[in-house]
Parts: C-alpha cells; structure tokens; sequence
C-alpha cells in the first residue's frame, strides 16, 4: 500500500459518507430539486476560484518546472471542462460567471475556501497537495457512486456534470495526481499530511450537506 493510499484510506469514512448524502442520491435519480442544484452550482463556482488561488499559490512553492507545469494543467481542466460545464448550468438559471462574482459565500464555502487559502499560505507544497487534493479525488470517488447506484442520471439532466468526474480521461488524471502526490511523501510527514488531507475530507463533506440544504461550519 503506497504513502496515499492509507492516507485515502483514513479519510474513507468521510467519503462514504459525502458519497451517501441525498443531494447525490437525489441527483442520482434525477428527482432533485433544481433550486437546490443551482445553489450548489453557484457556491461551487465560487468555490473553484479559491481552488485555483491555492494552485497558483502552490506553483509559487513548487521547486521544479515540472511541479510547476502539474500544477498548472489543472487550470486549464477547470476552465475547459469543469467551469464549463457550470457556465451552462448557470445560463439554464439565467446567470453568467460575473453575475456569480456578486453572490455571497454560504458559511460551508467559505469556511472551506479559508482553508484552501490558509493551507496555500502556510503549508509547504506538500501540504498544499494535501489540501486540494480530496477535492480532485473525492470528486471522483462520490460521482462514482453515484454512477453506480444510479446509472440513469447518465440519461437526466444532471448527467453532463457527472460526466466530467467519471471519465476515463477524469480516472487517468486522478492515478496521475495520486502517483504524483506519493513522491512528496514520507517517514516524517506523512502524519502531518494526512491530518491537512483529513481536514479537507471533512470540509469537503460539510461542502456536499451544505448542498443539500445543512449549511453550518
């Protein structure tokens, strides 16, 4: 078992759960409230540009062009397949990305987006991968799920969306960044990254009860 997967394994428990929430079991069977989804839509859009501070700010720490180019590529998946996806949920609600600007943050978001910007200006770079990185890979592991249980949210409306996070082209992206990650850690981090790695599985998991309407810190 490599350095990430027992640090994926000890944040497992906050997954299943994130994965077991009725927001995705609603979208799942394509009954879920659009009022609900589009709320999810914009602070997740909102979220996402916090995201890439963190990444950016990480390429500042990053100690090699190669760190630094892992780095960026993610930007450019946000903003052709991720972010795109979202601009047309948000025009279906009759919104655009500067509309967004001018939405205030629900308190799961920012608390969680603090953390990103916290991690991003304190940690070093592996801490930083720690925290950003169970949004990347639990993004996968939930829609997964959610794939499973229920296949035909492939044919409803929220199929677009988790089309993007199940893909065989999203799956090779996630073994890469999780090969990558393992580089960085060992013997005397490794406690410490999984605790920042941890943190961030539970934000993420306040992120997804926020979604479906519990929106506490």
């Amino acid at each position: 078992m490599s350095a990430m997967d027992r640090i994926i394994a000890d944040s497992m428990d906050l997954w299943e759960a994130a994965a077991n929430e009725s927001f995705l079991e609603e979208m799942g069977k394509n009954t879920l409230d659009k009022k609900l989804f589009y709320e999810y839509i914009i602070q997740d859009s909102i979220y996402l540009r916090y995201y890439l501070k963190a990444f950016a700010m990480g390429m500042v720490k990053a100690a090699t062009l190669r760190d630094m180019q892992m780095l960026y590529s993610v930007l450019g998946f946000v903003n052709d397949s991720e972010n795109a996806t979202r601009l047309d949920y948000l025009k279906d609600d009759g919104l655009t990305d500067d509309d967004v600007e001018k939405i205030p943050m629900k308190i799961a978001c920012r608390s969680y987006t603090s953390f990103l910007l916290d991690s991003a200006e304190k940690e070093d770079f592996a801490g930083i991968l720690m925290a950003v990185m169970p949004c990347m890979l639990g993004y996968e592991y939930v829609f997964r799920k959610t794939k499973e249980r229920h296949p035909e949210v492939m044919d409803g409306y929220f199929g677009p969306l988790v089309a993007d996070y199940t893909s065989s082209m999203y799956h090779d992206c996630c073994i890469e960044w999780t090969e990558y990650c393992n580089r960085f850690i060992n013997d005397e981090n490794e406690k410490r990254l999984s605790a920042i790695f941890r943190e961030a599985s539970r934000q993420e998991l306040i992120f997804w009860q926020m979604a479906g309407g519990d929106d506490h810190e």
